[in-house]
């Protein structure tokens, strides 16, 4: 992977998603459209615990920055990663568009109605990859910032991308 773009991981409970429909995703329907309620990480938490008054004041940061960092740092042509559960293998792609609201979400059964459209480049099995960067990608938040490296993994990440 180069060097000019960040590396992100995230997880999911809708495995068919993200590769059905070359997304990634994430909850917080009742929070809004991310990019309605602030520009900033502070903006952001005042709104997080002003929808969630029941999250204990020390989880506001961490939510809140997870939010920021899905609708305003992640990048067009940063690399994602995604662990799927029910294949068990390791999914890398490149984030393809900015930021955006699914409205048609809210009515699905997990409701990721934020998202941003990925071109999925590779799927490894876990098997290639060490037990010290299996548990870093299963410890990770729901969007991590991360860094990975071909010491976490026993092939080639250059290659063609796939359509």
């Amino acid at each position: 992977m180069d060097q000019t773009h960040t590396t992100w991981g995230i997880h999911t409970h809708d495995n068919q998603l993200f590769l059905a429909e070359n997304v990634i995703a994430i909850g917080w329907m009742e929070f809004g459209n991310l990019r309605e309620h602030g520009t900033t990480r502070e903006e952001m938490k005042t709104h997080y615990g002003e929808v969630f008054l029941d999250a204990p004041k020390g989880a506001i940061p961490t939510s809140a920055g997870q939010l920021y960092r899905f609708s305003y740092e992640a990048q067009e042509g940063d690399y994602v990663i995604y662990p799927s559960r029910i294949d068990r293998m390791i999914n890398i792609g490149k984030i393809a568009s900015d930021y955006y609201y699914e409205k048609k979400a809210e009515a699905g059964p997990y409701r990721y109605v934020n998202r941003r459209k990925v071109k999925w480049l590779k799927h490894i099995p876990r098997e290639c990859f060490s037990q010290g960067a299996l548990y870093e990608l299963g410890s990770a938040g729901n969007m991590a910032e991360g860094v990975c490296t071909g010491r976490f993994y026993s092939g080639s990440f250059a290659g063609k991308e796939r359509a």
